[in-house]
């Protein structure tokens, strides 16, 4: 029954992303262009430049997001509640607040992200679209009332976002890509194709935060919600 909501909500939010990156093309007050968080102090994000990229980084950017990987899904197994993607974000965030990993380190893991995002984007982008983007389901649920009751659903992830990422000084636009679309398409894969839209790949951790630990809130809350409807 739900699948081709997931379907229509996935496209709705990836043509939103789209129009919201026009938005910040015409009004640049409320777009960071990839940043989330509004920085009054340049002094941030000077001690945050990266050092000049070497060939051995990507290699030790590559077995940085491998072992955090691995911890993610050890974790997974240990607590299967929480899926194995949010426990590896949950684990890098940990390790950043701590300042526990040197900070050569953390730019080897941003230049592999970098060398991932620029090179293969367009090809996730093309076996998404092939594997996970199902056209009959989407045209079986295109009736007038269908449509609106899930664009109504997008627009509010979008306004809701919206405000909620001005009121803790972040970009609105970005929060509203990340914590409003990335909430309302079809998970990982929709997090790809919405950020795609929207060029924003950079912040691909922040979707993977809310569609992982967010999209694991929505079924504790779909759960209830449905026991006392249905």
């Amino acid at each position: 029954m739900m699948i081709p909501a997931v379907a229509l909500g996935n496209a709705l939010a990836i043509i939103s992303a789209g129009l919201l990156n026009r938005l910040g093309e015409l009004k640049p007050q409320y777009t960071g262009n990839g940043q989330l968080m509004k920085v009054k102090d340049d002094s941030i994000l000077k001690a945050d430049e990266k050092p000049p990229l070497r060939l051995d980084m990507l290699g030790t950017g590559l077995l940085l997001s491998g072992a955090f990987f691995v911890v993610g899904q050890f974790l997974g197994l240990l607590i299967p509640s929480i899926h194995a993607f949010a426990w590896m974000i949950i684990s890098v965030a940990v390790v950043k607040a701590l300042g526990l990993l040197p900070h050569q380190y953390e730019s080897a893991a941003y230049y592999w992200f970098q060398f991932m995002m620029i090179n293969f984007t367009s090809v996730l982008l093309v076996g998404i679209g092939v594997k996970y983007t199902n056209l009959g389901d989407i045209i079986k649920a295109f009736t007038p009332t269908y449509l609106l009751l899930v664009g109504v659903t997008v627009l509010g992830a979008i306004v809701g976002t919206w405000y909620a990422g001005k009121l803790v000084g972040f970009y609105e636009i970005e929060s509203s890509i990340t914590a409003g679309l990335c909430m309302a398409n079809m998970g990982g894969t929709g997090d790809v194709a919405t950020l795609g839209a929207a060029h924003r790949m950079e912040l691909m951790p922040f979707a993977q935060i809310s569609s992982r630990i967010g999209g694991a809130i929505m079924l504790i809350i779909g759960g209830l919600l449905i026991s006392l409807l249905m």
